[in-house]
């Protein structure tokens, strides 16, 4: 399936993002650096580095394998997100900057305090570890369908990987190989959309979306339509808790300044609307041609998950699948690592320096990152060989369900406690522990059947309206029970202590208190950063060029020359921009 020139490819994408963080690892002077890149980065870098975050694998494995089986349903749970981005940057985004913090548990405690601080910091733990196993998991099952090797062994080699990136680069790495990455992503997508629609018996969007299954044009095959509007209204509510959880922050602590923060949400908003029109495109083609991928696939828990794979390795020239298997590696390496680190930052900043050594100084902190750091990537790696042998549901319905019955919970108080502070520290922990409560009557009392007769709906419900349901369920319960708790707890703000009021007056001001370009004990925006991720993009665009000396027919050459044009072309942007101030 993969020849010489694609495995040259893989080699030097491991060989790259290796050295971009070893470069950048010399960046790292203190734990500031370490986890939030000294809070000096441009909006285009955090941008960048918050949209990879948002996807993994499980873009080109369980959404594909949705697409494959119902085709533009899936753009709701895109297109769910656009709202709470809205949101995120007229709101919410430069309020996470001016908490002035360097990971976003540090903010729970200046407004909660010191308990939540740390019952926050040991409930995200656990959550974070298990989302990143789910997102290896993921890359497992396309990279062991793709070299035909057994899923544990792809699973450890690339956590291993991830590790180790996690390790040397800190937040600078993670935020320099996110901006190139990303281009990596879209351009290879790009690149294996536009040749899909190329081909003969396709015919471009219009010969896609006739030719595309009957199921792909008539929804209500799948769901009725007052379901799927509620399931993505649910979706948009989780999200939108998501997104504005001061546990959510981590990215935009990383921008300049207020200003560069809210800036930073245009690449996620972007991307957002644009990337889902490129990734349903292979899974539609592989529908209309390979409409059993189980042939295909045999070994597979759910083929469905490789219809991505199947069209990139058919319309792809020679060379260019193994640019794919590392857009997919960069999709979900930078996300882990970049988990990795926030993770390390939880456990080294709000329970290493507050409770084991409130006196260790910030050389031994930032050894022991390091070192937390080597070890979360273990236990993200066992977690990921854990998923694949319970998980029963596909990916994709097993993400959303996650999220919807873990996070919301974490969530809502750390949304509501950025706006509204007249509750008592313990309203965030017993918000949290009614949400999940909640969450689990629901997950052992619920079934589809009790709503026969009521909200106008009537049995028998189809399979994916059972899945809908269900989330729709744990997300309206939690969502209100959580809610209501939060805001009763305010019942007893008044008999909070003197302390506790003083310093949640003093969290509040800092969110009223605007940035400016500079701030005393911080560093401007390091003239540094445009030059070397530059410098890098220029790299990896002309290797990708060279590419198109290898034997391929004509439009294969064009593929190599247009993708390193891109990459190249921002980098050499980029260059010029730093050199021209």
């Amino acid at each position: 399936m993969l020849d010489l020139y694609d495995y040259l490819n893989i080699a030097f994408y491991f060989l790259f993002v290796i050295g971009v963080g070893v470069v950048f690892s010399r960046r790292n002077r203190n734990t500031s650096d370490y986890f939030r890149s000294g809070g000096v980065l441009p909006w285009w870098m955090t941008g960048a580095s918050a949209w990879m975050a948002s996807f993994s694998a499980w873009t080109f494995t369980g959404a594909a394998g949705k697409m494959y089986t119902s085709g533009p349903y899936v753009l709701g749970l895109y297109y769910s997100a656009l709202v709470p981005l809205l949101l995120l940057m007229l709101a919410v985004s430069h309020r996470f900057r001016r908490m002035r913090v360097v990971t976003p548990l540090e903010a729970v405690r200046l407004r909660y305090g010191a308990s939540a601080q740390q019952f926050f910091a040991w409930m995200r733990l656990p959550l974070m570890l298990l989302l990143g196993g789910v997102a290896l998991n993921a890359l497992g099952v396309f990279m062991a369908t793709l070299f035909n090797v057994p899923l544990p062994v792809v699973i450890v080699v690339s956590g291993l990987a991830m590790t180790l990136l996690s390790l040397l680069g800190g937040a600078f790495g993670v935020a320099a190989g996110d901006f190139v990455q990303l281009l990596l992503v879209v351009i290879v997508s790009g690149a294996v959309a536009a040749c899909a629609l190329a081909l003969p018996d396709i015919g471009g969007w219009s010969g896609l979306w006739r030719q595309a299954p009957p199921a792909h044009h008539d929804l209500s095959s799948l769901a009725r339509t007052e379901l799927i509007v509620a399931w993505i209204l649910a979706l948009a509510v989780t999200k939108l808790f998501e997104s504005a959880s001061m546990d959510a922050s981590a990215k935009f602590l990383m921008a300049r300044n207020e200003r560069h923060a809210r800036l930073s949400v245009v690449i996620p908003l972007i991307g957002t609307l644009l990337g889902p029109l490129l990734w349903l495109v292979p899974p539609t083609v592989a529908a209309i041609r390979h409409p059993d991928l189980a042939t295909l696939f045999p070994a597979l828990k759910f083929p469905a998950e490789a219809a991505f794979l199947v069209t990139a390795r058919e319309v792809l020239p020679s060379g260019m699948l193994g640019l794919l298997v590392c857009g997919i590696f960069a999709a979900t390496l930078t996300t882990l690592y970049a988990s990795v680190n926030q993770l390390a930052g939880i456990f080294v900043r709000n329970y290493y320096l507050p409770v084991l050594r409130p006196d260790a100084d910030e050389q031994r902190l930032l050894a022991v990152s390091k070192v937390v750091s080597g070890v979360l990537g273990c236990l993200v790696i066992a977690l990921g060989l854990l998923v694949n042998g319970l998980c029963r549901l596909n990916l994709f319905d097993l993400l959303n369900q996650l999220a919807a019955s873990l996070a919301v919970p974490l969530a809502v108080p750390l949304t509501f406690g950025l706006f509204f502070k007249r509750t008592p520290s313990w309203s965030s922990w017993s918000t949290v522990l009614v949400g999940l409560g909640c969450s689990l009557a629901v997950r052992l009392l619920f079934l589809p059947e009790m709503l026969d007769g009521r909200f106008g709906l009537r049995g028998p419900f189809l399979p994916e309206e059972v899945t809908q349901l269900n989330l729709i369920a744990t997300v309206t319960v939690v969502t209100a029970a959580s809610t209501a708790w939060f805001f009763f707890t305010s019942l007893f703000y008044r008999r909070s202590t003197p302390a506790y009021q003083a310093a949640v007056e003093a969290f509040f001001d800092r969110l009223r208190t605007p940035l400016g370009e500079t701030r005393p004990g911080e560093r401007p925006e390091d003239p540094g950063v445009a030059l070397p991720v530059g410098r890098l993009c220029l790299i990896y665009g002309v290797f990708i060029a060279l590419f198109a000396g290898i034997p391929n027919p004509a439009s294969g050459r064009f593929c190599f020359l247009a993708c390193g044009a891109v990459m190249g072309g921002v980098g050499g942007l980029l260059t010029l921009r730093r050199r021209t101030r």
